[in-house]
């Protein structure tokens, strides 16, 4: 008789971009008390991409649910194109020699995932 083991996956998911905003005014990320969702997080970056890499890095690091392959693609999919090119300094129109600039070092892109988690059989 065999025994199938169970193991938490990612479950319905939400990837949004927040946009660019600065440390001191953002105003967080979290779940609202009708949220379906059970868990969330968000990922900052000096790119849009670093920003969503850095987001699925802090929920693979929650350790609630297998981060694997198919939860990434998963992630990437619904996310859609990512740029990995503009810094936050392009995004403001920064000049970076202007010494007067704080050329947008202190912004950040901004990416957050809201999820639910499920059990799944090991096929």
């Amino acid at each position: 008789m065999t025994t199938a083991t169970k193991k938490t996956v990612l479950g319905d998911f939400s990837v949004e971009a927040l946009g660019v905003e600065y440390p001191d005014y953002f105003q967080g990320y979290g779940l609202g008390p009708s949220s379906k969702f059970d868990f969330c997080t968000y990922g900052i970056g000096d790119t849009e991409a670093e920003a969503l890499d850095d987001c699925m890095e802090m929920m693979a690091q929650t350790g609630n649910f297998d981060f694997d392959d198919r939860a990434e693609k998963r992630i990437r999919a619904a996310y859609g194109d990512v740029d990995a090119d503009t810094t936050v300094a392009d995004y403001l129109g920064l000049d970076e020699s202007d010494e007067d600039s704080d050329c947008g070092e202190s912004a950040y892109f901004h990416v957050g995932i809201k999820w639910t988690e499920r059990e799944e059989g090991d096929e």
